[in-house]
């Protein structure tokens, strides 16, 4: 597959990969997250996902992205079990699509009743950023949260998947590796191993988008030349909490919107003249129209299919081995 160009699952008519922002609320302060200094400030002007842009959504899938979406990651710019009405959006998802569905949540906040409420609404893989060991490390790097709930929560949701009889959920636990954490990596693997997780993830940190300044800043001076087109204009397209679609899962401050759901569709960005546009100044390396992506360094730390394994890839893979019960795995 070439960088820089459809081919494999990157198809030129819908994306590949569906991001919902689920909900602008959040009920932790993660010092890696732009989250309290960004969206938090909105205040009372924060949302919620509306059901009807969520069917509009599904509509479309079924209509036309059915052959070429391969997943719908229902995450955010906040913790999307603050929904109020997720395991219902999520069932929806299921029922009409058959697409794949992943939720990412930190976990707090997923108690039997949650839990079984999105396990019968037919989540695929949910995934649990924890991001620490220990509990004085997580008080740092996950502010405002417990790591003994946490880990209650994730240990019974793996139980209940397991117990769950069917198509079973997957079950990944996340890590972010950061100055704070680093030293706690083979033993968070070790244990969540052991505690019977399908999936441990071992991410390296971004800057979200340029907001983090510091990891920018270190991101920026170990970044390759020349530089490479970032993945995601060819990959993915994000429906934010309030309408606004942008192609980037980092876009916390909105700059690079490139439409609103109310009163477009998906197809017809994916396919339009502003996202050719902006896959061409990725190719050519010219981002003087495009300053969003042009001060951004998480290209350099986002593979390609033809690079290595992903997020993307290891969905890709549960969906094809879910048939024969074999295990995907990534690193």
């Amino acid at each position: 597959m070439t960088i820089g160009a459809f081919g494999g699952y990157l198809s030129e008519k819908f994306p590949s990969q569906i991001n919902v922002d689920a909900t602008e609320f959040c009920n932790l302060s993660c010092i890696h997250c732009p989250y309290v200094t960004i969206t938090k400030l909105k205040g009372r002007n924060r949302r919620n996902l509306a059901v009807e842009l969520h069917r509009k959504l599904i509509d479309e899938i079924v209509a036309v992205g059915k052959e070429h979406c391969r997943f719908i990651r229902y995450t955010g710019d906040g913790e999307p079990l603050l929904h109020p009405q997720l395991p219902e959006l999520i069932a929806d998802a299921v029922r009409r699509t058959g697409v794949q569905t992943a939720l990412t949540t930190n976990g707090m906040l997923l108690t039997e009743e949650r839990a079984r409420a999105l396990l019968d609404a037919g989540v695929d893989v949910f995934d649990v950023s924890i991001d620490a060991h220990s509990q004085s490390v997580y008080a740092e790097v996950r502010v405002g949260g417990e790591l003994d709930v946490t880990k209650e929560c994730t240990h019974r949701l793996i139980d209940m998947a397991k117990a769950k009889s069917g198509r079973r959920s997957k079950i990944m636990v996340s890590f972010v590796r950061q100055p704070l954490n680093i030293h706690e990596v083979d033993e968070f693997e070790r244990y969540w191993k052991a505690a019977g997780a399908d999936f441990v993830v071992l991410r390296n940190r971004h800057s979200c988008g340029g907001n983090v300044e510091e990891m920018a800043e270190t991101l920026w001076k170990a970044a390759p030349s020349p530089r490479k087109p970032c993945l995601y204009p060819w990959e993915r397209m994000v429906l934010k909490a309030d309408g606004e679609l942008t192609y980037c899962p980092a876009d916390w401050k909105h700059i690079a919107n490139i439409g609103n759901y109310a009163n477009t569709t998906i197809s017809e960005i994916w396919q339009g003249e502003a996202m050719r546009a902006l896959r061409a100044a990725h190719v050519s390396g010219d981002f003087a129209k495009h300053s969003f992506c042009g001060n951004c360094p998480d290209w350099s730390v986002i593979q390609w299919p033809s690079e290595g394994r992903s997020y993307a890839t290891v969905m890709h893979e549960f969906e094809d081995r879910n048939k024969t019960g074999q295990e995907a795995l990534v690193d």
